[in-house]
C-alpha cells in the first residue's frame, strides 16, 4: 500500500511539474519559441528540430492550450525558421507572430510556396516551349 501511495505521489508531482513547465512556454495563448543554431527551436529550454517542433505545436493545439505561435528574437531567426513557424501555424490553423526589437507583429512567410502549375492540357505543349 505504501509503495502504491508513493508511486501515485511521484506521478502526480511529475504531472504538475510538466503542466507548470508548459505554462511558462505559453503567454496569452501563444507558444513562445526562440530560434536556435542549426535551424532548431528553443521552447522552454528544450531544443527541437523541425519535425519535433511541428509535433510539439500539434500537441498543444490538440489540447486547445494555444491559439498562436510567437517567434521571439525574430531578427536572429533564419528565413527557414520563419518559414517553418509560418507553415506550422497555417497547418495547425493558428496565428503566427514575430517579435522584432520588442515589437510583436504578424509573421509573414518569407519564402511562401510557389503556386502550383496549371495541369497540362492534352495535346498542348507546356508553356515556354
Amino acid at each position: 500500500m505504501r509503495k502504491i501511495l508513493m508511486t501515485l505521489a511521484i506521478g502526480s508531482s511529475l504531472m504538475v511539474a510538466t503542466v507548470a513547465v508548459a505554462a511558462r512556454a505559453i503567454i496569452d495563448g501563444r507558444l513562445q519559441v526562440e530560434p536556435a543554431a542549426d535551424n532548431r527551436y528553443i521552447v522552454d529550454n528544450s531544443k527541437l528540430g523541425k519535425a519535433e517542433f511541428f509535433g510539439f505545436v500539434g500537441d498543444f493545439v490538440d489540447g486547445k492550450k494555444i491559439t498562436g505561435i510567437l517567434l521571439l528574437k525574430g531578427d536572429k531567426a533564419t528565413d527557414e525558421q520563419k518559414h517553418v513557424v509560418a507553415i506550422t501555424a497555417q497547418t495547425q490553423h493558428i496565428e503566427a507572430f514575430i517579435d522584432l526589437g520588442g515589437k510583436v507583429q504578424p509573421l509573414v512567410d518569407p519564402t511562401p510556396s510557389k503556386p502550383a502549375a496549371a495541369p497540362a492540357v492534352e495535346g498542348q505543349a507546356p508553356e515556354g516551349h
